[in-house]
């Protein structure tokens, strides 16, 4: 007697093929809704002033600030925190991680949140809102900012790790503003000026204007532009606009 065998798909293969049809087409509609919400997020280029650092020269200041890391003695038998200060400096810690991967550098990875700016001006006031990462105790960190405006959520962050037990903690920032209440601060070579923790590395000193790009913003406009450039006022009008209309 001949069996005949069962025709069509068992419910394994049936679920199987529905999950392959199913994830890229998720794939797509979530791409699809990110890439909406950052066009939402873009500044006109008209609406933007001069390149302050291009996308090139970027490359070049990441590279050289993870050798600078690399090749500290501070870190030859201590494994640091590298801490980045979202959501400004998430492009240039990224960044900066694929570069230490490649010289083999070892560091455990961290995230804090603070808010301190509401607009082009800093509010004076800093709230740390959140952090995740490793217990923080008796370790060595590494503060990854994008930009150093002035000493007010430097130093909010810096005693707040002070009172989490840290034992020694020092700044990695992109930028440096040269504006005169930071004059001082560069003059004694940035290094624990009246109580600031120590800015160990600096990629580039820059004058005081305000800046977008590569993770900067103003009101959460502008980040998604690949150069730093300049804000002009017309540029933060058409910003405001758009921010009231949210």
């Amino acid at each position: 007697m001949q069996i005949k065998k069962k025709e069509g798909l068992s419910s394994y293969k049936k679920r199987w093929i529905f999950l392959k049809t199913i994830i890229p087409i998720a794939v797509i509609i979530q791409e699809g809704y990110f890439n909406k919400i950052n066009a939402m997020k873009s500044i006109p280029d008209h609406m933007l002033g001069e390149i302050i650092v291009d996308q090139d020269k970027i490359g070049l200041i990441v590279n050289r600030v993870a050798k600078n890391i690399y090749y500290s003695r501070d870190y030859i038998d201590n494994v640091p925190i590298l801490l980045c200060l979202r959501e400004g400096a998430v492009p240039f810690f990224n960044d900066l991680k694929r570069e230490l991967d490649l010289l083999h550098f070892a560091y455990d990875s961290a995230e804090i949140s603070a808010k301190s700016y509401k607009g082009t001006k800093s509010s004076g006031t800093v709230e740390i809102t959140s952090y995740s990462g490793p217990p923080l105790q008796n370790r060595s960190v590494i503060i990854v900012e994008d930009v150093i405006d002035s000493s007010t959520t430097i130093i909010a962050i810096f005693k707040y790790l002070a009172s989490m037990g840290v034992c020694h903690q020092n700044i990695c920032t992109l930028l440096f503003k040269e504006k005169p209440e930071n004059s001082e601060w560069r003059k004694t070579g940035l290094d624990d000026f009246n109580g600031y923790p120590e800015i160990r590395y600096v990629g580039i000193f820059i004058s005081d204007q305000f800046i977008v790009g590569y993770g900067l913003d103003y009101r959460n406009f502008g980040r998604d532009c690949k150069d730093i450039r300049v804000l002009t006022p017309q540029g933060q009008v058409w910003v405001d606009a758009q921010f009231k209309n949210q």
